[in-house]
């Protein structure tokens, strides 16, 4: 029996005046699968993730999350039903402490069984962070405010995290310490995640699968080995970076 679907995005598309920034944008996305978004700069990735989390409205097409239609359920609604996200740039609470920052989250949606002291002291173990606890953001090493923002996306009930580009700025090591964690998170709480890579390195040691857009639309959806191999991948996005993924 195969998994229901987490999300699935049906014939999406999104026009900014006279640019049209996804057309008939359409893939599914099992629960607790880990998939991966590629494309070169401007294909679209950031306009679907802020279209999927809600801060932007399609001009066409709908958003299924757990097979209810979300299209017009506002963020903060989305996110109290378990869709998280990062952003590109770390967007955290600069005045607050690392524990502050992932309580104001935990506080929103802490589930049932446990109190938003415990939620957020389980965070903090999760992402080894309990030593930066009382500490600012602006202490912290990029790796660590990385791990605080991806913590914070996490607090409370989240079913659904999308990583837009977690990896970017940190070193080969720091990234593969990352990987493990959000597998791990993956594994042991059974979280479908969508992640927005450009070290295809990075995103063969993480995902099942890759959606690959260009040109506003989905060219390939397949797994690593399979896009790596797309002679239309390779064309639009891939090139001599190919061996990347194998």
């Amino acid at each position: 029996m195969s998994a229901a679907l987490a999300l699935e995005v049906r014939d999406v598309a999104r026009n900014f005046g006279g640019l049209q920034a996804l057309r008939n944008v359409s893939f599914t996305v099992r629960q607790g699968e880990v998939m991966g978004l590629i494309g070169p700069n401007g294909a679209g990735k950031s306009t679907l993730f802020e279209i999927i989390s809600g801060n932007v409205k399609p001009s066409a097409g709908s958003i299924f999350y757990f097979g209810t239609d979300c299209t017009n359920v506002p963020p903060h609604l989305r996110r109290r039903q378990g869709m998280c996200r990062t952003f590109q740039k770390v967007r955290l609470f600069e005045s607050m402490t690392v524990a502050e920052n992932i309580r104001v989250a935990a506080s929103q949606s802490v589930p049932p069984d446990r109190s938003v002291d415990e939620e957020v002291a389980a965070v903090l173990a999760q992402f080894r962070l309990e030593a930066q606890a009382t500490r600012r953001p602006s202490e912290l090493t990029l790796a660590d405010r990385k791990r605080v923002e991806i913590g914070r996306a996490l607090a409370g009930r989240c079913r659904l995290l999308m990583l837009d580009e977690s990896m970017s700025g940190l070193t080969h090591e720091e990234a593969e310490h990352l990987i493990v964690e959000i597998l791990a998170l993956n594994r042991t709480r059974g979280i479908t995640v969508i992640v927005v890579e450009h070290v295809l390195s990075v995103l063969a040691a993480m995902v099942s699968r890759l959606v690959v857009l260009h040109n506003a639309t989905v060219i390939a959806d397949g797994t690593p080995t399979e896009i790596a191999h797309d002679p239309q991948v390779v064309e639009a996005y891939l090139g001599t970076k190919q061996r990347a993924l194998r």
